[in-house]
């Protein structure tokens, strides 16, 4: 039976009802944002986050005393919030806690109310710490650098900004600048007082201190980093190619083009020191640096056993059943020592096949790595570490090279994740939260002095030792940085 007119006519009053309703919902007030809570929503959470360690995280399994920190940590947080805890606050404190994972996955996405930040960028320059604008300029040229904040030197505010840190990345600067930002987080920390205005302490080059006073932001937006190219010729058979998203390499076929061409020069210099990804396409390309492939894995992988994982949760990391490769017996051995039944049987990674590139014989590759520098990028690291060509230059990488599992605590509405999987060098030993040391390491959070570098990598320094190439790098030369002209200049 067809419908008739007045059947018609009324389901299209009931769809223009229901349309109108759903665009009322965005005359209606959004709920104000929780500030506070509640001694039992803070017990929620922390109940939810531990058993979501306990069933997913591969780190757990790794310290036999962790869970009884863990608990020790709880316990303190219960007593000392008996009523209620900031938002703010107990985001901190739910990092302080994931920081006994010593985890390099973790990731804590703030959903917290705006809080006062410190309202210039600190950097590091020696022994010394320059105060800068906005746009990465002196806050006062005539007393460029800090010493003091509210009275406190610095060195007391990076104390209490190791406190948010695990263990292993207490003291290291990079990772302090984050938290050293936030002011009125450190503050309460210290039991001082939050207020609106902070003291800056500067001085110059006559050493004498300058107080200034200054009001006290919710943000800080410091100038965006500059883009370098693509790539870009340093000179003429030096090649410098930068890259940050490793997937990219996979799906852009320009982007190989200038890859190739940069390949073609003598030596490659290649910036990972911010690379992210899990495609394995540059590893294709940068294979053909090694003398020789080898039929053993690259590396070996497990994951931490729950009911709901597939056997192939690895796979997306490149990972094949251990079954289908036949390890040398001191590495078999190596693997069968390490039962961990909280783990899965054992996975590896081979060698991915080479994609055709067109190296120089005396081709070599120089690698620019760092702290930032996660995931596909560690296997990169890892490998290059062991070719007779290459070179790797910067800061340890933190051994990010686990499958993260997500999840959210539902009071406060944090949104985490943890390393549900471990990697492992060619030797079956761990290498998540281990990480790879260059062979010459150089700050990253500083622009790198091109004309050292350049000395460094050119032919006749190829049997200098590094320590004296070292030196050479600190030399005051010109920056290499976005200022370099570029004869190919991309953005991504």
């Amino acid at each position: 039976m067809k419908p008739g007119f007045r059947e018609i006519v009324s389901c299209f009053i009931l769809l223009l009802l229901i349309s109108c309703l759903q665009l009322g919902r965005f005359l209606l007030p959004e709920p104000a944002k929780k500030e506070l809570l509640s001694q039992r929503q803070m017990k929620t959470d922390l109940t939810v986050l531990v058993k979501q360690l306990q069933q997913h995280s591969a780190f757990l399994v790794l310290d036999p005393d962790i869970e009884s920190r863990l608990e020790k940590r709880l316990q303190r947080l219960k007593q000392e919030y008996r009523d209620s805890i900031a938002i703010n606050r107990f985001t901190a404190e739910v990092n302080k806690l994931l920081g006994e994972l010593k985890d390099p996955g973790v990731r804590v996405s703030q959903t917290a109310l705006p809080s006062g930040v410190l309202p210039l960028r600190l950097k590091p320059m020696e022994d010394k710490w320059l105060a800068l604008n906005d746009k990465d300029e002196p806050l006062q040229n005539d007393t460029p650098f800090i010493s003091h904040i509210d009275g406190l030197p610095i060195s007391h505010w990076q104390k209490i900004a190791n406190h948010f840190l695990p263990p292993e990345q207490r003291n290291n600067v990079p990772m302090q600048m984050p938290w050293l930002q936030q002011l009125d987080l450190l503050r309460r920390e210290m039991g001082l007082r939050v207020k609106d205005e902070v003291l800056l302490t500067l001085y110059g080059a006559d050493l004498q201190p300058q107080n200034i006073e200054v009001k006290v932001p919710q943000q800080f937006l410091s100038a965006p980093l500059s883009i370098l190219a693509s790539w870009q010729q340093l000179a003429p058979e030096i090649a410098l190619f930068t890259l940050t998203d490793l997937n990219a390499i996979e799906t852009d076929p320009q982007l190989q083009q200038d890859l190739l061409r940069a390949m073609s020069h003598h030596i490659l210099v290649l910036d990972l020191r911010h690379a992210h990804g899990f495609s394995d396409s540059l590893l294709q390309f940068l294979g053909n640096y090694q003398d020789g492939l080898s039929s053993q894995p690259l590396g070996y992988g497990r994951y931490r056993r729950s009911p709901q994982l597939r056997r192939d949760f690895l796979r997306p990391l490149h990972f094949e059943p251990l079954t289908q490769f036949a390890p040398f017996p001191p590495v078999q051995a190596a693997l069968d020592n390490q039962p961990q039944p909280n783990l899965s049987h054992w996975y590896a990674r081979p060698i991915p096949k080479l994609v055709a590139a067109t190296v120089p014989d005396s081709g070599r590759l120089v690698l620019l790595i760092g702290p930032d520098c996660r995931q596909e990028c560690e296997w990169i690291a890892y490998a290059a570490k062991r070719w007779r060509r290459a070179l790797l230059v910067g800061e340890p990488t933190r051994g990010d090279l686990g499958r993260l599992h997500h999840f959210t605590l539902p009071a406060s509405g944090l949104k985490l994740s943890i390393s549900a999987s471990l990697g492992y060098d060619g030797y079956g030993q761990l290498l998540s939260g281990i990480g790879t040391e260059p062979d010459l390491q150089l700050p990253t959070d500083a622009p790198l002095q091109w004309q050292g570098l350049l000395s460094l990598i050119s032919p006749e320094q190829c049997l200098r030792k590094p320590t004296d190439a070292q030196s050479e790098l600190a030399l005051p030369n010109t920056q290499l940085s976005s200022a370099t002209p570029s004869s190919a200049a991309r953005q991504h």
